[in-house]
């Protein structure tokens, strides 16, 4: 923008009168500033350093940065110093810099006064503000950065009138703009200011250091939305106004004369700019030596003065607010002006006219911001203590060190892994296990003792050398002592006891047991990981079991990269060094509870490591060497099968470990289960007696499950029963011979137990003698010792804990003393029976059928099918069809829709006259609808349930039946036919019914099963049907529902005439 004559006047000198005048002016601002006359003569060198009228202002360097730093330095200062009824703004003479500054003389600029008849100003150019509104007297910043408000600054500068008003914004979310709209808009007090200097620090921003002069009252505002532009005429003596005259023809205050009509600073209006009416406004009248005022004032200085203290950067400040102590409206504004508050408290100062109140709301401003800075200086200095605090811990661990080194308590640290040299000469690492540990030595003795890489390599290195390089046992393959061992730790369990001995003797005829993967499939409770225990105590190898339930992350199983923070090897690699041996037994349990749920990635970890052909060469993510599994033998665990993946189960040989008889579970109570629990409960074998049919109750009534372990909780209840018993026994005999339960105390307890006291004596006599010593003693174990004394007082407690415990033996229990469990105080011990019959129904209704269920726990049980009709038939009300409830699966369903198909058939063959299932309306349910169930197996007994209902028939309680169902009729096989006949025998069932295709199943149950079961073989349906309907007739197969179906047919011509 080209400036104008008139503006240059303000800044280059016209006569060396003006020189020396500016002279004057800078000594004058830099009086008090710690430069001395010769620096300033030096600087200003008069006329020399003046330009010339044709040439650029502020040609002068030293000139400019010497003069920006002194009115830097003294801004705040002149600004405090100012009085009267507008506050004065520091000298612009002394405000160079060489990005258009105003540098007019204050004697140039026009002063605008207020009209004698409106008191108002005349209309000055209004800008809004976002950020905290100034306060009068303290110099601010903004920034501008619409093009017609710059241009307008530039107009009133030129024009010796660089004055502006300054509103808050009321809406914090408006866009930003440097033109106020509406009057609603902003807050109607505001500040009138001057334009102390500007600069432009980047293209398109302005910015413009400001001097609130007073505070002001909006009036009347016009934004250019609602302003009509200026006429020809009107424009034409504002371009010519705003034009000047050439430097010397006139005095700087001339100017063209407006019309009587126009104010001083019309020219606003052909601006693109907002321009308001204000009034300045004044603090309401106050008592200056009231209690109130200088009460406040005092406490301000105090709080001040607090804070000067706690920020050296801040005593600046507060030095200059000494002057001010005074005059207590501008030592209000400036205390809220130092502090660092939201604008809207800001804003709330600036209106607040009452002197008083704007002392008490600048109190309260100080007091939030001094609590700030306490917290401030609180966190660093906590953070610089603990900085400090590190810094002495690490000096003294070193100097610890070097202490302990040249006093031979420790080796020399030459060679930081002196120790895994150590355990390498008892490994055989592998090539390219030897090249990595070499390659991560030779980095590790060139890392510096602090750094956090050397942790790293330290801990790969533990790892790496923990690994049982080539450290093998021997295997032992004794037949007779492997059998030993399997009959003293297991009963029953022939079949497996038979496999795992096939599988050791194959050891001893190859001399090695590689390639072979065991799973023991069962039950839970059944003793699968016990077996493991013995094969490994057999083959004379070390024992580790890892858990594999809920395991979904590759990771846990082959490891993080050591790129991860806080990574470890994974679960095989921990065994390994966890076994001290290359070739353990490796107990992986519970293998069907791998979590499938994030894609198989474990899964597809153990493929490798089970995998004989590649188990060899398994890489852990964090060794990243490899490592030969072949030798480890690996025994899997599981309860069901069918949640094992495919490719894994097929790597697998599989050994079943099926559920106990009741026979075995009495036998393995009375030879494992009760000597255990009354070794721990303390007790001998004679003094609680168990008889065999008590046991026998026990797992029929409580424990209905194939495996052991609810049996082994309630033998253990009984033996906590049984000492409770017994000590009430004692406790009362005792009370009645006047004797007490507890044991007599040793010699030496009792001197050990009264050391304390003694010592305590000792203490009080000195203390008597000593008082001074003992007090000093005292303070220092407070003061210095603290923690030495507590670490004493829990050793202390520690040895009297131990003591304690020692006070008590073993209590004697008489020989007359013995409690006797039986079948009538059984529930005494374990509480009422869990299942108190047999059978749901001793004698079934029509349409009830005993189905056998196996679970995938192991356990077989009786499943009960149960077919009604939901209306008479004769009532004609229902409609023919069936559906099914009771959490039945698809599978299972789908079963029942077959029978269903199934009966009609049969019906229609074999009894055409009876229409049942033309008008029936059957509901079907399978009772314990809480426990979901699926399968085929159901068929048949489905069928039986529907044409027992058909025929209005009850089927035998006692038999059972199991098998799945054609629509042809034909009889499929299904599995866990030994498990089947232990629930049949359960629930009273003698007779069970089953597919002919397992027939052979039969030889692999035990003769104790099979005792007083009754076992049919079917291929159709047509055998069972022989077997549970014996004695029923055909003609009473036709007719069971003739005559309903009279009634229905008598209903329906009844409704045919009508």
């Amino acid at each position: 923008m080209i400036r104008s004559r008139s503006y240059l006047r303000g800044v280059i000198s016209k006569r060396s009168s003006t020189s020396l005048g500016r002279l004057s002016s800078i000594r004058l601002a830099t009086s008090g500033s710690g430069y001395n006359e010769a620096k300033i003569d030096e600087l200003i060198q008069l006329p020399s350093h003046f330009p010339r009228r044709d040439s650029t202002p502020f040609a002068s360097k030293d000139i400019q940065e010497f003069v920006h730093t002194v009115s830097e330095s003294k801004l705040s200062s002149d600004a405090s110093r100012s009085s009267g009824g507008a506050n004065t703004p520091p000298s612009n003479n002394n405000n160079n810099n060489n990005n258009n500054n105003n540098n007019n003389d204050d004697d140039d600029n026009k002063q605008l006064s207020v009209s004698a008849d409106t008191g108002l100003y005349p209309p000055l150019l209004a800008i809004p503000m976002k950020d905290r509104p100034p306060l009068p007297g303290r110099p601010f910043a903004i920034n501008i950065t619409d093009p017609e408000v710059i241009k307008s600054i530039y107009t009133i500068i030129d024009k010796r009138e660089p004055y502006f008003v300054l509103f808050h914004v009321k809406d914090q979310n408006e866009p930003d703009t440097d033109v106020i709209k509406t009057k609603d808009s902003v807050h109607e007090i505001g500040v009138h200011c001057q334009i102390i200097r500007h600069t432009t620090p980047r293209p398109g921003v302005f910015n413009v250091l400001g001097y609130p002069l007073e505070r002001c009252l909006l009036e009347e505002l016009s934004s250019p939305e609602d302003r009509k532009p200026l006429t020809g005429e009107q424009q034409a003596k504002v371009t010519n106004e705003s034009s000047g005259e050439e430097e010397g023809s006139k005095e700087p205050n001339e100017s063209i004369e407006t019309e009587q009509d126009e104010f001083p600073t019309a020219y606003l209006k052909n601006l693109n700019v907002s321009y308001a009416t204000v009034k300045p406004v004044k603090d309401l009248p106050f008592d200056k030596a009231s209690a109130e005022v200088r009460s406040l004032v005092e406490s301000l200085k105090a709080l001040l003065s607090k804070m000067g203290g706690k920020n050296p950067l801040e005593k600046l400040q507060v030095a200059e607010v000494t002057s001010l102590v005074n005059d207590p409206p501008k030592f209000a504004d400036f205390v809220v002006s130092a502090i660092h508050s939201e604008p809207k408290k800001i804003q709330e100062i600036l209106e607040e006219l009452n002197v008083e109140n704007r002392l008490s709301k600048a109190l309260d401003l100080l007091k939030v911001e001094l609590k700030a800075s306490l917290i401030k200086e609180n966190t660093i200095h906590n953070l610089s203590s603990k900085a400090d605090e590190y810094q002495t811990r690490l000096f003294i661990k070193e100097f610890i060190k070097e202490l302990q080194k040249r006093a031979g308590l420790t080796e020399s640290e030459e060679k930081k892994t002196s120790k895994y040299e150590e355990r390498l000469k008892h490994l055989k690492l592998t090539d390219e296990a030897m090249e990595a540990y070499k390659t991560e030595s030779a980095k590790m003795e060139n890392q510096n003792e602090h750094s956090s890489e050397l942790g790293v390599t330290e801990r790969y290195l533990d790892w790496l050398t923990s690994i049982p390089w080539g450290i093998y046992s021997k295997d032992r393959f004794n037949i007779k002592e492997a059998r030993k061992i399997l009959e003293r730790d297991h009963y029953g369990l022939k079949d497996v006891k038979e496999r795992i001995l096939e599988f050791i003797s194959l050891g001893r005829v190859s001399g090695k047991v590689d390639g072979k993967i065991l799973c023991l499939a069962g039950p839970p409770g059944t003793g699968k990981t016990s077996i493991a225990k013995s094969i490994a105590e057999a083959l004379d190898r070390k024992y580790v079991r890892i858990a594999m339930g809920g395991i979904q992350d590759v990771h846990e199983v082959k490891g993080h990269r050591r790129t991860y923070i806080g990574s470890i090897p994974g679960r095989i690699i921990f065994a390994l060094k966890q076994a001290k041996t290359s070739n353990p037994l490796l107990l992986i349990d519970e293998i069907d509870k791998l979590d499938l749920s994030r894609g198989g990635g474990a899964a597809s970890a153990f493929l490798e490591i089970l995998d004989p052909e590649q188990n060899n060469a398994f890489v852990d993510n964090y060794i990243d060497v490899k490592v030969d599994l072949s030798k480890v033998l690996f025994v899997c665990t599981a309860n069901y099968l069918g949640n094992i993946p495919g490719p894994l189960r097929d790597r697998m040989e599989i050994i079943d470990v099926s559920g106990y008889t009741n026979n075995e579970k009495v036998e393995i109570a009375k030879r494992h289960l009760i000597p255990d629990a009354a070794k721990k409960a303390g007790l001998q074998a004679g003094h609680v007696d168990i008889a065999d049919d008590t046991i026998t109750r026990l797992i029929e009534k409580y424990c209905r499950e194939s495996g052991l372990r609810n049996v082994k909780k309630l033998i253990s209840r009984i033996f906590s029963k049984a000492s409770l018993k017994i000590v009430e026994q004692i406790e009362s005999k005792e009370e009645k011979e006047g004797k007490s339960i507890e044991a007599p105390k040793s010699e030496e307890k009792q001197e050990v137990a009264s050391k304390p006291a003694k010592e305590e004596e000792i203490s009080e006599t000195s203390a008597e003698n000593k008082p001074e010593e003992v007090s000093e003693n005292t303070a220092t174990e407070f003061e210095a010792s603290e923690e030495t004394k507590k670490e004493n007082k829990d050793e202390h407690s520690k040895q009297e804990k131990v003591e304690e415990v020692e006070e008590f033996e073993k209590l004697n229990i008489p020989d007359d003393i013995k409690l006797s469990v039986t079948t009538e105080n059984l529930k005494d011990y374990v509480g009422p029976e869990i299942y108190t019959r047999d059978r749901v129904y001793d004698i079934p209704p029509p349409g009830v059928a005993t189905g056998l269920s196996y679970s995938t726990s192991g356990n077989g049980d009786a499943l009960y099918i149960e077919s009604i009709l939901t209306h008479s038939i004769s009532s004609g009300s229902g409609h023919a069809g069936m559906h099914v409830t009771g959490s039945l699966k698809d599978v299972m369903k789908e079963s029942a829709s077959i029978a269903y198909s199934f009966v009609k058939l049969f019906m229609s063959k074999n009894y055409p006259d009876n229409r049942f299932f033309e008008a029936a309306d059957i509901h079907v349910h399978c009772p314990d609808g809480a426990i979901p169930k699926d399968g085929p197996s159901a068929g048949i007994s489905f069928t039986s349930s529907l044409l027992s209902l058909a025929l209005n028939q009850s089927l035998p309680p006692t038999v059972a039946m199991t098998g799945e169902i054609t629509v042809t009729g034909r009889v499929l096989p299904v599995g866990g036919l030994r498990e089947k006949t232990l629930g049949a025998k359960r629930y009273g069932c003698n007779t069970i019914i089953f597919p002919k295709d397992i027939e052979n199943e039969l030889e692999e149950i035990p003769e104790e099963v099979k005792e007083g079961v009754t076992f049919i073989p079917v291929e159709w349906y047509q055998e069972v049907f022989e077997k549970v309907f014996p004695d029923i007739s055909p003609e009473k197969c036709n007719n069971v529902w003739k005559e309903e179906f009279a009634k229905l047919d008598a209903k329906k011509q009844n409704k045919n005439k009508e």
